[in-house]
């Protein structure tokens, strides 16, 4: 039922997008961000059984022994358990070029992962759990880090294919039937991959109860409760932190961003590069947005992890032809964090004990880090990317070698 009903949505949204190329930067967009006031975010989304979540008693919950009916990837209540009887869907979203913007589904994931691809640009893991996106895209390909996060949150994986070198590492885990990835000449459906418009640009979307059902029926795969236990959630503000209200993340000079903290809402607001910053043009920003709520990308938490990277292949480039890179991301062990909740920053320490589990955040000392409950984004940067504070913002320039 969910992969026609997904095929469906296809098929009612087969229009050409409007902007097939870079956008050109309205007047709002055209400057570095003003400390003027910044657009609501939207309410958090409704849950897959159409309630809203809720929060927990003020004590918290976690890391373990997490409650039936309550999220261990968000810390919330849901209002039917039976959305938790299953493994989370992860799928690979593109931010690159800004034609494929806004995306889909990126709202209703509980948590996300940026990080560094290859050739100047990041991408998206996102983690769908007690929400279901019936469109989530455009998909574009795997790299290393996608290993350890699949075997982390023990979920289903779409992509769009990878490099041969990193799919045959992924076809060599446990978990390789989970994985779902375009190959030429595979039909959709039955596959819940699927062209958005074959004559448009690069546009592949999933649906991530279709990928559920799909794996079942096809794969006999079993769709049970994975263990997610790790990380602790209370809503009670921690001690010890200091205000900061912007976090900016500098890739490169075409792919930039900054988490801006709003007050009303509790939440931050993601913001997202508009052009190149080169030549003396500047940084410019626009809201980013979901293509199929029409909420403003949003999180509870925000968290700079870093994480060593090393080249797993690297060619300079040569005969005006581009680098060719593929970076090993090592999230294993522990290393530096930044974590973001409620207008401050704490200095932390993520953790990663074994190839299952979520991660999780100590303070320096030890001590469990208490994530606010909510949606979670991860921003991870290299171990030569040092932060610069100014006041009540922080910007971490990423530097790759």
């Amino acid at each position: 039922m969910c992969i026609a009903m997904f095929l469906l949505a296809c098929n009612l949204s087969t229009t050409r997008p409007a902007d097939l190329h870079t956008p050109a930067a309205t007047e709002a967009e055209t400057a570095a961000p003003q400390d003027d006031p910044v657009p609501e975010a939207t309410a958090q989304p409704q849950g897959a059984s159409g309630a809203t979540d809720a929060p927990n008693p003020p004590q918290g919950v976690g890391p373990r022994a997490f409650p039936p009916d309550v999220n261990p990837l968000t810390g919330l209540t849901v209002s039917d358990p039976a959305v938790l009887d299953r493994r989370p869907v992860a799928v690979k979203i593109n931010n690159y070029p800004r034609s494929n913007r806004p995306q889909w589904g990126l709202s209703l994931a509980d948590i996300v992962y940026e990080y560094y691809h290859n050739n100047d640009l990041p991408r998206f893991h996102a983690i769908f759990y007690s929400r279901d996106a019936e469109l989530a895209g455009p998909i574009r390909s795997g790299r290393l880090l996608d290993i350890h996060l699949v075997a982390m949150y023990q979920s289903d994986f779409v992509f769009g294919s990878a490099d041969e070198r990193i799919l045959d590492q992924l076809n060599d885990q446990t978990y390789r039937k989970r994985l779902i990835y375009l190959l030429d000449g595979d039909p959709c459906p039955p596959q819940p991959v699927c062209r958005y418009d074959p004559a448009g640009y690069n546009l592949l979307v999933t649906g991530t109860q279709a990928v559920r059902e799909y794996l079942s029926e096809y794969r006999e795969q079993r769709d049970d409760r994975p263990d997610l236990d790790g990380m602790w959630f209370n809503p009670g503000l921690p001690q010890g932190g200091q205000p900061l209200v912007r976090l900016y993340v500098r890739y490169s000079y075409g792919a930039y961003l900054y988490w801006q903290w709003d007050p009303t809402t509790g939440r931050y607001l993601r913001y997202q590069d508009t052009q190149e910053d080169f030549q003396g043009r500047g940084e410019a920003y626009a809201l980013l947005t979901d293509r199929l709520t029409g909420d403003a990308i949003a999180a509870d938490n925000v968290v700079v992890l870093v994480v060593e990277h090393k080249d797993f292949v690297y060619q300079p480039p040569k005969d005006g032809n581009p680098a060719v890179e593929i970076i090993d991301i090592k999230l294993e062990g522990s290393g530096r964090a930044y974590a973001l909740r409620d207008g401050m920053l704490f200095e932390v320490r993520w953790v990663r004990a074994a190839d299952e589990g979520a991660l999780s955040l100590t303070f320096l000392d030890g001590s469990p880090y208490p994530y606010k409950p909510g949606v979670t984004w991860y921003q991870v940067v290299s171990v030569k990317t040092k932060p610069s504070f100014d006041g009540d913002t922080v910007r971490f320039n990423f530097v790759i070698r």
